[in-house]
C-alpha cells in the first residue's frame, strides 16, 4: 500500500523537476536569442547593443556620433557638384586623409562590435555556442567593416597612382597655371597622348601612335587629332631653343626614317642634351614642341602610355569590344625588304569582336597589310572601346588591378596639383561629343600637299579653324547670344577662304598622295597586298580635312 501511495508522489515531483528543467531551458534559449540578435543589431548599428546591454551613456555617445557622422556624409553627397566629388579622386592629401579615416572608422566599428557581443554575452555559454555568437560579430561586421576596408586601400591606391604618373622632372613645356582657377584664362586644354614602343629591334623608343586631345574647358567637348608618324620637315615654335637649332625645319641628311616624327622623341635629346639639362623627360619636351610646330598651337601636357603594358589593362578590364575591318595579322613582324614574316594567326573579321589584352594590342598596333593611317584609325579605336569599358562597375570591382596596371605604364608631365582640375574637367569630357580628325593622305591631298611636305602656314591656320568651330551636338550655354558673331569671324572667314583657295589649287590626287608617303614611310606596307579600303571610307561622308564623331569610325 505504502509503495502504491509513494509511485504517484514521486511521479509528481519527477514531472515537476521536468518542468523546472523545461522552463530554464527555454528561458536560457531565449537570453541566447536575445543575445544573438542584439549582437547583430549592436554589430550593424554601433552603441544600440551597449545600451541594450545597460551601458547606456557610453551606447548613447557612439550613436549620436554615427548619426552625426552619416549626416555629415549625406551632406557632402548632396551639396557639392559630382565633378568637384569626383576631383577629389586626384588630390593626394584628400586621398591620404581619406584613407586614413576609413582605417580608422573601420577599426573602431570593429572594436565597438566585440566590446557589445562581451558585454552581452550569458554567463556559463557552452563552446559551441560562443563559437556561433562570434560567427555572428563577424557576418555582421563583414557587411560594414569590408567595405571600409577596401575604401581604404582604394583611397592610398588612388594616393600612390597619382605620385606615380605625375611630373617626376622639370619640364620647359608645361604652362603654369593656378591651381585654384586653372581654366580662367584658358579656354582650351591640349594634351598629347603618346604610345610608346620600344619593341624588338628598335633601337630607344619611338611613339609611333600620337594624338593630341584639344578639350574646351568650359564644355568638355573635344577633338582628337591624330598626327602620322612620317611626318616630316615641320617647324619649332619661334619660342623654343629647337627652332634656332633647325632654321629650317627638322630635316636633315641621310636615312628620312630619322626625320620623321616619331623620331624626335629619341634622336633630338640625344642630339642636343644642353638644351634639355634638369628635363625630367626630354624626349616628351622635344616631342611637344614637334606638336606644337606642326599644328600651330600649344601642347600643355603629355602623357604616354607603354603599349608593352597596354595589355593589361585591357584584360583589366575584361576584355574590349571592337569592329574588325578586316582579318588583322598578329605575332609577326615587318622586315627590310618591307615584306612580313609569317603571321601566328589573326584577329577575325566581323562586328563586336570581344579582344583580350593580347589580340587588343596587335589590332592596334599590326602594320602588315594596312597603311599608317589604317592603323591610326585602329588605335582610336581602341582607344573609344576601352573608354566604353570603363563604366563605374568595372572600374569597382577591378580597380587595384586597373591601378597597379596604370602605375607602370602610364607616364606624364602634369604636377600632381593639376590632378584635381583635369579629373573634373573629364567629368564634362564625358558628357560631350568626341570628335577626330586624321591627318592623313585625304587631308593633305586636300590642302595640295603630303605628310612629307605639308604646308605648314596653311595647316595651322586649317587646325585654329576646326577648333574654334563648335563640335555637332555640343551644347550651347543659356546665357551665350545665339545671334551674336564670334569674335574671330573674319580670322576664321579668311582662314577658311585660304584653305578653299589651296584646295582648288590643288594637282596631286589622292593616290599620288597615298604613293608618296608610303615610299616616305618605314614599313607602310610591309610587302604585304594593300587592303582596298580604309575602314574609314564608308564610315562618314564628311571631307577629308573635318573631324567626324569618333564612334562613326568606329
Amino acid at each position: 500500500m505504502n509503495d502504491v501511495r509513494r509511485r504517484p508522489a514521486s511521479r509528481r515531483a519527477q514531472g515537476a523537476r521536468r518542468a523546472r528543467l523545461q522552463s530554464r531551458r527555454q528561458s536560457r534559449d531565449q537570453r541566447y536569442g536575445r543575445f544573438l540578435g542584439l549582437t547583430f543589431l549592436g554589430t550593424l548599428v554601433p552603441g544600440t547593443g551597449l545600451i541594450a546591454a545597460g551601458r547606456r551613456r557610453i551606447g548613447t555617445t557612439i550613436v549620436v556620433l554615427l548619426c552625426l557622422a552619416l549626416a555629415a556624409t549625406l551632406a557632402v553627397v548632396v551639396l557639392i557638384p559630382p565633378s568637384e566629388l569626383a576631383s577629389y579622386g586626384g588630390d593626394r592629401e584628400m586621398m591620404f586623409m581619406l584613407g586614413g579615416v576609413l582605417a580608422v572608422a573601420a577599426v573602431a566599428w570593429l572594436l565597438v562590435a566585440l566590446g557589445t557581443h562581451r558585454v552581452l554575452e550569458p554567463e556559463g555559454l557552452p563552446a559551441s555556442k560562443r563559437l556561433a555568437g562570434a560567427a555572428v560579430v563577424i557576418v555582421a561586421a563583414s557587411v560594414v567593416v569590408a567595405p571600409m576596408a577596401v575604401g581604404s586601400r582604394y583611397a592610398f591606391t588612388q594616393r600612390e597612382l597619382i605620385g606615380n604618373i605625375s611630373s617626376s622632372g622639370a619640364s620647359h613645356t608645361t604652362p603654369e597655371l593656378d591651381t585654384a582657377d586653372p581654366w580662367a584664362d584658358k579656354p582650351r586644354l591640349n594634351v598629347l597622348f603618346l604610345g610608346g614602343d620600344a619593341g624588338e629591334g628598335r633601337e630607344g623608343l619611338r611613339p609611333d601612335t600620337q594624338i593630341l586631345a584639344s578639350i574646351d574647358t568650359e564644355t568638355g567637348a573635344t577633338t582628337m587629332i591624330s598626327l602620322p608618324r612620317n611626318l616630316q620637315g615641320f617647324p619649332f615654335p619661334a619660342d623654343s631653343p629647337l627652332a634656332e637649332l633647325y632654321p629650317d625645319g627638322f630635316d636633315g641628311s641621310g636615312d628620312a626614317g630619322e626625320w620623321m616624327l616619331n623620331a624626335v622623341y629619341r634622336n633630338i635629346p640625344t642630339q642636343h642634351p644642353e638644351v634639355f639639362e634638369g628635363v625630367g623627360d626630354p624626349g616628351a619636351d622635344a616631342n611637344k614642341w614637334a606638336v606644337e610646330g606642326a599644328l600651330g598651337i600649344e601642347v600643355d601636357y603629355f602623357m604616354m602610355v607603354d603599349l608593352a603594358g597596354f595589355e593589361a589593362v585591357v584584360d583589366a578590364l575584361g576584355g574590349i569590344t571592337v569592329d574588325v575591318p578586316r582579318d588583322i595579322p598578329y605575332g609577326n613582324k615587318s622586315l627590310p625588304d618591307g615584306s612580313c614574316t609569317e603571321a601566328n594567326g589573326y584577329i577575325e573579321q566581323g562586328e563586336d569582336q570581344l579582344l583580350d589584352g593580347f589580340h587588343a594590342l596587335w589590332f592596334a598596333r599590326s602594320r602588315c597589310g594596312s597603311d599608317d593611317y589604317e592603323r591610326m584609325e585602329r588605335q582610336r579605336c581602341v582607344m573609344n572601346a576601352i573608354v566604353d569599358e570603363a563604366d563605374p562597375a568595372t572600374l569597382l570591382s577591378q580597380y587595384q588591378s586597373l591601378a597597379n596596371a596604370a602605375g607602370d605604364i602610364i607616364t606624364s608631365d602634369v604636377p600632381a596639383d593639376m590632378f584635381p582640375a583635369l579629373i573634373e574637367l573629364m567629368v564634362k569630357v564625358q558628357g560631350q561629343p568626341l570628335e577626330s580628325l586624321t591627318l592623313d593622305d585625304d587631308f593633305f591631298a586636300s590642302m595640295g600637299t603630303t605628310s612629307s611636305d605639308p604646308d605648314y602656314d596653311e595647316l595651322h591656320a586649317r587646325i585654329v579653324e576646326i577648333l574654334a568651330a563648335e563640335p555637332t551636338g555640343t551644347e550651347t550655354p543659356a546665357d551665350t547670344p545665339t545671334d551674336e558673331a564670334p569674335e574671330d569671324t573674319t580670322e576664321a572667314a579668311e582662314q577658311n577662304t585660304a584653305a578653299e583657295a589651296s584646295a582648288e589649287r590643288s594637282t596631286v590626287t589622292d593616290t599620288e598622295a597615298r604613293q608618296s608617303s608610303d615610299e616616305t614611310t618605314e614599313g607602310g606596307t610591309d610587302g604585304t597586298e594593300q587592303s582596298e579600303e580604309s575602314p574609314s571610307d564608308d564610315a562618314t561622308d564628311e571631307p577629308a580635312d573635318e573631324p567626324v564623331d569618333t564612334g562613326a569610325v568606329c
